[in-house]
């Protein structure tokens, strides 16, 4: 299959799944990717006050391949076991954490993190492909009945290709795929909520007994400690924290001045912690407009224009990364299947 191209676009898990097992097969994969990174959600903010993780904070393994990876990535000094002294808030029960804060049932699932960051967790996924960075794909054209070709936003090219495999949130996802066909209109059926996320660095630890708190306000779904600081030269390190708006609030406040957002939301974690906190040295606020998966597609991925143009990501599943894992597994496989069908 080495004549065979397929571009993917995204870099997220289930991005780089579909190309990791495409590229096993001897598949020409190129994968375009918007952001300056790779992982997608699984996000690390590097700052001269640490590194905040301020997209997925943990996964959990419910299916023994995923649960595999893991422990391959683990062996790889990509993750690590995360046991963290929890704090449940009045709500906790009705808004367990999910996929883009947090991962699972907090309750009975074993956590991971990447290590030392949460976007190292993709390490094991990483193969001599192609990853173009900073491409924001807004076209895809057919070039003839088994070829296809990309466009950027910058006016590029690329292709052809002999099949694409989008992995983008599903409101980009439709953007793309519904002009090509009805087959892909289900999409627009996915919901999809927000969350804003505030990194806090403190001067000095916050006197809690508590490492993460979930749901411990309406307008908080998470917060946690967070971050590694191997790269800084000067001691003692400030306290690093990461909160996460519920999706009720980040919708209802998503088009607000992201220093007013952090402002707000260090309100409400001074209400919560029940202490006084300490000194901020550094704040700052990232919306992630397409966050948590609220209604899944409700099949592993979904495929059309002869099975070589196939939708995947999490959206597709639920708001888990393992659900990402799986699609992007799946979606090669299909791809497979239609290439050598």
């Amino acid at each position: 299959m080495a004549a065979i191209k397929i571009a993917i676009i995204g870099a997220g898990m289930a991005g780089l799944k579909a190309a990791a097992t495409l590229n096993r097969v001897g598949v020409n994969v190129t994968v375009f990717e918007k952001s300056r990174g790779t992982g997608g959600r699984l996000a690390t903010r590097r700052t001269e006050f640490g590194d905040f993780n301020h997209g997925a904070q943990y996964v959990t393994a419910l299916h023994p391949d995923f649960r595999a990876f893991l422990h391959q990535a683990e062996n790889r000094k990509a993750a690590h076991n995360w046991n963290p002294n929890l704090h449940r808030g009045a709500l906790a029960h009705l808004h367990m954490p999910s996929q883009s804060t947090t991962d699972g049932n907090a309750a009975k699932d074993i956590w991971y993190q990447g290590a030392p960051q949460m976007n190292k967790l993709i390490t094991p996924l990483l193969a001599p492909f192609e990853i173009c960075k900073q491409h924001r794909i807004t076209r895809i054209e057919t070039a003839g009945p088994r070829n296809f070709v990309l466009h950027d936003d910058l006016d590029g090219e690329f292709g052809p290709f002999d099949g694409v495999i989008v992995t983008a949130p599903a409101p980009q996802s439709a953007e793309l795929l519904q002009p090509l066909a009805a087959r892909f209109n289900p999409i627009a059926d996915v919901e999809m909520a927000p969350c804003w996320a505030v990194m806090i660095a403190f001067a000095k630890p916050l006197p809690t007994v508590f490492d993460a708190m979930i749901h411990p306000d309406p307008a908080i779904s998470w917060a946690a400690r967070s971050g590694d600081h191997r790269h800084l030269i000067h001691k003692p390190y400030p306290d690093l924290w990461v909160l996460h708006a519920s999706p009720e609030w980040s919708r209802d406040n998503l088009e607000e001045d992201k220093e007013r957002i952090a402002s707000r939301l260090l309100d409400k974690l001074r209400a919560a912690s029940g202490a006084k906190l300490p000194d901020v040295i550094s704040i700052d606020a990232h919306r992630w407009r397409y966050a948590r998966t609220i209604t899944p597609l409700g099949r592993s991925h979904l495929a059309g224009m002869n099975g070589r143009i196939i939708a995947a990501g999490d959206w597709c599943l639920g708001a888990r990364v393992e659900a990402a894992w799986h699609s992007g597994k799946c979606a090669a496989h299909a791809m497979i299947e239609a290439l050598i069908g």
